[in-house]
């Protein structure tokens, strides 16, 4: 092999490893290939078959008469509210729109539908809404905020809670802005 060149020797390589993938390509598509379906044996039909014989049974009583009476339907009771026959279907009759005369309309002591215009009804200007009246303090509930003797804070929904101190805050040098680590985790 002394002879060969370098050239030859990298020719030999790529053609001696094309066959062997080749080889192994014919050899993995042989794998995939479905067994071949075998035919069952069927019997000849010449054989000796042995006959089967099956014997019922007299049957002396006699059945009773059995009397059905006759299915009466019951009438469907008719719906004034809706149609349903055909192609064309109405659940509810439409709605009427009352009618009212312009008396009823501009009279500004009575609705349309004839109730009389309360107090809370009518309008009142912005500028005369009064607001509602905060209820006074009572001493004996605390507020949010308040400390007690024992250096407990009050806060509403949560009650009394145990000073831990100031809030404590880190930096990390090694975090995003958005909050990813940068690094290994574990350090």
């Amino acid at each position: 092999m002394k002879n060969i060149n370098d050239k030859t020797k990298k020719w030999l390589i790529i053609s001696g490893g094309l066959v062997l993938s080749a080889v192994l390509l014919v050899a993995i598509m042989s794998q995939f290939k479905a067994p071949p379906i075998n035919d069952l044996d069927l019997p000849d039909q010449n054989s000796n078959t042995q006959k089967v014989a099956v014997e019922s049974p007299d049957i002396t009583e006699k059945e009773d008469n059995i009397k059905v009476p006759p299915i009466e339907i019951a009438k469907k009771p008719s719906n004034a509210n809706g149609v349903d026959k055909g192609t064309e279907q109405t659940i509810q009759p439409d709605p009427i729109k009352p009618e009212y005369t312009d008396e009823q309309l501009k009279n500004p002591d009575q609705k349309p539908n004839g109730e009389k215009v309360t107090e809370q009804d009518k309008p009142v200007e912005h500028n005369k809404v009064e607001k509602p009246s905060t209820p006074p303090k009572s001493d004996n509930q605390p507020q949010g905020g308040d400390v007690n003797s024992k250096g407990e804070t009050y806060l509403p929904g949560f009650g009394w809670i145990k000073n831990s101190g100031e809030n404590q805050g880190s930096v990390a040098d090694d975090m995003y802005e958005n909050g990813n680590k940068v690094g290994i985790m574990g350090e």
